[in-house]
């Protein structure tokens, strides 16, 4: 389902971009190949009113163009026909050329431009009702002229080989089609992996729901049963007194309280999921929260023959006073079940600069460095036949983060085989 997800965004991403290059370059294109038939036809303006100008002040009084010796209809030789001035060719720019024409054929070609191929009676029928510009295609390479009537029948042509415009047009065309295909390309791959980096928190979220449900329909599915199977030992014995199943009576007690305490654990961090467990924040001393917390577990220490130490110091913090109490019973609850009689649980409260630190240390079998990591994971236990004969439910650490964390603070253990444990909590402290 995932990996099917995964094809889609990345297709999705390569689209999007694809579209986006299409419209950028289609743009650029069309920009800059304006700009450059921009520049080439004023240019063409320019040359065509600089020639006019100085043929004007050449002749002034006939106001022929000065390349025709005589009269245009007389016959000249190729040397006449095509001779150069160089006062009007000075008003042309290098990349300029202009030719004259009459009845379709040139009379004045100073530049010896090649106009094979280019049909010059069609330019000038359509300079007959003024200036026209025109792109042509001769034998060898395009042209783009600007045409005009002059006297006595003639027309004068002014022109630009197109060649320079066209290869910069094919370069900045391949360069945007490889630059193109470059980047979707690498845009597909960065969206793949993208996606992969979007998706991965929902999987993780999914596979820890499903983990989630799975491991509390075990839980449930032990306490259920043994429920069950008591209640139907009860049944059939149903004219007996209490007194004579008290066994199963019991039984069934200890395991709804079982299931009770799953069930508001499961609702608690189900609720903290969502964000829908309120915080009320308040000035709290967690000295005084945990030395009566210490008073009030003290009498079931004694009873497994554990010693429970308080040591507090003032430890001012902005929280919710009854989500620290139940932090800190987690954690002393634990000591107290994993400690073994004649043991020692202290539990200490102090401020260290801008934090205040909660540490709950025993003298149990500890806890070994590869369990560290998921010791808070839901359900995870170190030794499950234990927590299960103490009633825990594997959900007390997760919630004892959880409380830490939306209080702005970190949960850690120290520990090792042997050598006990000692969880730490550090939180900001109150300004």
């Amino acid at each position: 389902m995932f990996q099917r997800a995964r094809l889609q965004l990345t297709v999705w991403y390569a689209c999007v971009f694809a579209a986006i290059l299409a419209v950028v370059g289609s743009l650029a294109y069309l920009t800059i190949r304006r700009d450059l038939d921009n520049e080439i036809d004023a240019s063409l303006e320019s040359a065509m009113h600089g020639l006019e100008l100085g043929m004007v002040q050449l002749d002034p009084q006939s106001g022929l163009f000065p390349f025709f010796q005589g009269r245009p209809d007389e016959d000249h030789d190729d040397d006449d026909d095509h001779k150069r001035d160089p006062k009007l060719e000075a008003t042309l720019s290098s990349d300029l050329f202009y030719v004259a024409t009459m009845g379709g054929d040139v009379v004045a070609n100073p530049r010896r431009v090649d106009l094979e191929g280019v049909d010059l009676e069609a330019l000038e029928e359509g300079a007959s009702d003024g200036a026209e510009l025109t792109d042509v295609a001769g034998d060898h390479q395009r042209f783009r002229i600007l045409s005009q009537q002059g006297p006595e029948g003639s027309y004068i042509h002014v022109g630009r080989s197109l060649d320079a415009r066209d290869r910069q047009l094919r370069t900045l065309a391949i360069v945007l089609g490889v630059g193109g295909l470059t980047g979707l390309t690498l845009s597909t791959a960065g969206g793949f992996w993208l996606a992969g980096r979007t998706l991965s928190p929902i999987r993780r979220s999914l596979e820890m729901q499903r983990r989630f449900v799975s491991d509390a329909s075990h839980e449930l599915r032990t306490p259920i049963a043994t429920v069950k199977a008591n209640n139907e030992l009860l049944l059939r014995h149903h004219d007996q007194t209490v007194e004579a199943n008290l066994d199963q009576v019991e039984a069934i007690a200890t395991e709804t309280d079982h299931m009770a305490r799953l069930v508001s654990d499961l609702l608690t961090l189900a609720r903290a999921d969502e964000g829908r467990l309120e915080i009320v924040k308040e000035r709290v001393d967690l000295a005084g929260v945990v030395s009566e917390l210490v008073r009030d577990v003290q009498p079931l220490a004694e009873a497994r023959g554990v010693a429970l130490v308080g040591d507090t110091s003032a430890a001012q913090l902005e929280g919710d006073r009854a989500r620290m109490r139940q932090l800190a019973m987690i954690l002393v609850d634990n000591a107290v079940k994993y400690t073994p009689s004649g043991g020692q649980v202290t539990v200490r409260t102090r401020k260290a600069g801008k934090k205040v630190e909660l540490v709950v240390s025993d003298t149990g079998p500890g806890i070994a460095a590869e369990h560290h990591a998921r010791i808070f994971d839901r359900f995870y236990r170190v030794d499950t036949a234990r927590a299960r004969r103490d009633g825990g439910t594997g959900l007390g650490l997760p919630i004892a983060r959880w409380i830490a964390e939306v209080h702005g603070g970190q949960i850690h253990v120290d520990s090792g085989p042997g050598l006990g444990a000692t969880f730490t909590v550090r939180l900001p402290a109150a300004s």
